[in-house]
């Protein structure tokens, strides 16, 4: 597929989007079906690599998915579709490369999601399958891509301030981690629904288990037992968020997180800090702030964001500028400033490498 070919995509996929936008779905209290998804076009251009050459690449994602509503049941299913101009699973000689940075496979066509997600009450959902991540983490975390592979309970809703969620899972990531698991405890206390301005507090326990289990390629800048061995720490995650939204005329958000790995001595600190100003759904533009400072082993680097160029042991700036074109349609443009903190060579440590994109995000 050229790049031609993948613009050409992205604009029926536009289309779609504008269409849909001016129609209402039809569902009775019986039976709800809806068809929806979300599309990626991406020209991303990393600069000043240390001792590396510059990179450029681009990509191509569409998510359809598909959710039928009976009642207090809900199933969905949705695949994924991903072509890029690089292959990230292959080295230059074949077989697997040393690090994949990316947590997705540049081209390949997988299930994303295949889910249900039953209600009996308004204070109680349960849900099993492979389900979008349904505790609010940054993607400091957990990255926004990734679908959990197990099974959640969650207690609260139905107007309620607090709410419990419990998480099991295993095999979540789109590179080779069968037997890694994955144990959550989540709490959560927000502001009363009425109020304008908005105060969220996400305090989450994350246990990973089995994590020999993780495909070398990902095991990334976390500290391991030797060189291409398995990972030589346990990852027992404290993580806590704190939002602080107003959903007026002219939206905005700060969030706070910070994490700490309780199973490490050194290296075990996260913090990730963000302010988003406006809104490409509910107003014209939007524009997004993003610092952080990740110790090599303050989380699991197999599950954080990709969209940086390390998982952990990093220290990194990013701004966001996004126009909507119309509805369900904006442009974006992101520039990253991040140096490898942590690094084992003492001079790559205040190298700052630099990563522009510009993206076309569309939601059908």
């Amino acid at each position: 597929m050229t790049r031609a070919s993948t613009l050409a995509v992205l604009t029926v996929l536009c289309g779609a989007a504008a269409a849909r936008a001016q129609s209402v779905p039809q569902a009775t209290e019986q039976y709800g079906f809806q068809f929806n998804g979300d599309a990626l076009w991406r020209d991303e251009w990393t600069r000043d690599v240390f001792q590396g050459p510059n990179q450029e690449r681009w990509r191509l994602q569409v998510r359809p998915r598909v959710e039928v509503g009976l009642k207090w049941l809900l199933l969905g299913v949705g695949a994924e579709f991903n072509h890029s101009e690089d292959e990230n699973d292959e080295a230059p000689g074949g077989g697997t490369p040393a690090l994949v940075r990316d947590n997705y496979r540049s081209r390949d066509t997988r299930l994303d999601l295949a889910f249900a997600s039953l209600k009996p009450a308004e204070w109680l959902r349960i849900e099993g399958g492979r389900f979008p991540m349904p505790i609010a983490f940054t993607e400091m975390i957990w990255d926004r891509d990734i679908r959990p592979q197990g099974a959640a309970v969650h207690l609260g809703g139905g107007g309620s301030r607090f709410g419990v969620s419990a998480l099991a899972a295993r095999g979540s990531h789109a590179y080779e981690d069968d037997e890694t698991e994955m144990l959550i405890l989540s709490a959560s206390l927000g502001s009363p629904p009425e109020a304008r301005t908005k105060l969220e507090l996400v305090a989450s326990y994350l246990l990973f288990r089995e994590t020999a289990a993780l495909e070398p390629a990902i095991r990334r800048q976390n500290t391991r037992a030797a060189a291409g061995g398995p990972l030589a720490l346990d990852y027992h995650v404290l993580d806590g968020v704190l939002r602080l939204r107003n959903e007026g005329v002219m939206p905005w958000q700060i969030a706070a997180d910070v994490c700490f790995n309780t199973a490490a001595d050194a290296d075990r600190v996260g913090v990730w800090l963000a302010l988003v100003l406006g809104s490409t759904r509910t107003a014209r533009s939007r524009f997004e702030y993003t610092y952080a400072k990740v110790d090599k082993d303050a989380t699991l680097a197999a599950y954080a964001t990709d969209d940086f160029f390390w998982g952990t042991g990093w220290e990194g700036h990013r701004g966001d500028v996004g126009v909507r074109l119309y509805e369900g349609v904006a442009l974006h443009a992101v520039g990253q400033l991040q140096r490898f903190k942590d690094s084992a060579r003492a001079e790559e440590r205040d190298h700052w490498l630099k990563r522009y994109r510009v993206e076309l995000r569309v939601t059908y």
